[in-house]
């Protein structure tokens, strides 16, 4: 069985293996095949360009090899690419660490990990704020919202969404991944709204970041 080793971009698998489905020479390329395979754990595509690296490959394709056929084919840019994960720009290296954490738990389908980050995230996020006051992050979300930092409809949105309670490892209950998509993109939209939209206006007027006001 021919395979290639990947990431899955359409799952939360990593390291797993492709297995090859389907190959067809390239029009007037020697050596060069169009191919596809499929996820070993979730069964969607992916498909790419194989290259044939050796004379052992020049008139036999890569779906008839027995193993992973990279060494004998030099394969190209895999199609769909797994998406990049960061945080919005500007936002703090230690916000944006734990968000990046929270982003990697969603794709692993680790709901309690990925709330437990994104909660810590806005909570580091607002903690470093000039002004806000001592207590928990619901409290100084709410005074974000009296001094005019956040939208009414950011904190209308605050009041609907699990943003609060111990972490995911103590919480009585096992969340779900609607609990995790909805603080994931709560915690996106903030981060966005305090310090990347502010950053890039610095950048539009040519501001230095190191003059900007604290957050």
């Amino acid at each position: 069985m021919a395979v290639i080793v990947r990431d899955c971009p359409h799952c939360p698998a990593g390291s797993i293996a492709f297995q090859l489905v389907w190959a067809a020479s390239f029009a007037n390329v020697p050596n060069t095949w169009n191919c596809a395979a499929v996820c070993g754990s979730c069964g969607k595509p992916i498909s790419f360009q194989a290259r044939g690296a050796s004379p052992a490959t020049m008139h036999s394709p890569p779906t008839n090899y027995g193993g992973n056929i990279e060494g004998p084919w030099a394969v190209g840019e895999i199609w769909p690419s797994r998406p990049t994960i960061g945080a919005p720009r500007h936002t703090p290296v230690a916000v944006s660490r734990r968000f990046i954490q929270g982003e990697n738990a969603y794709t692993r389908g680790d709901w309690n990990a990925a709330v437990a980050m994104y909660r810590s995230t806005l909570d580091i996020a607002t903690k470093g704020m000039e002004g806000v006051p001592v207590g928990t992050f619901f409290n100084r979300l709410k005074w974000l919202h009296e001094e005019h930092r956040i939208t009414p409809d950011m904190w209308t949105w605050a009041t609907h969404v699990r943003l609060e309670g111990n972490d995911a490892l103590h919480d009585p209950e096992e969340f779900t991944e609607e609990d995790a998509k909805a603080l994931r993109l709560f915690t996106e939209t903030f981060l966005r709204y305090v310090f990347e939209l502010p950053g890039e206006v610095r950048d539009f007027r040519g501001e230095d970041a190191a003059d900007a006001p604290p957050a």
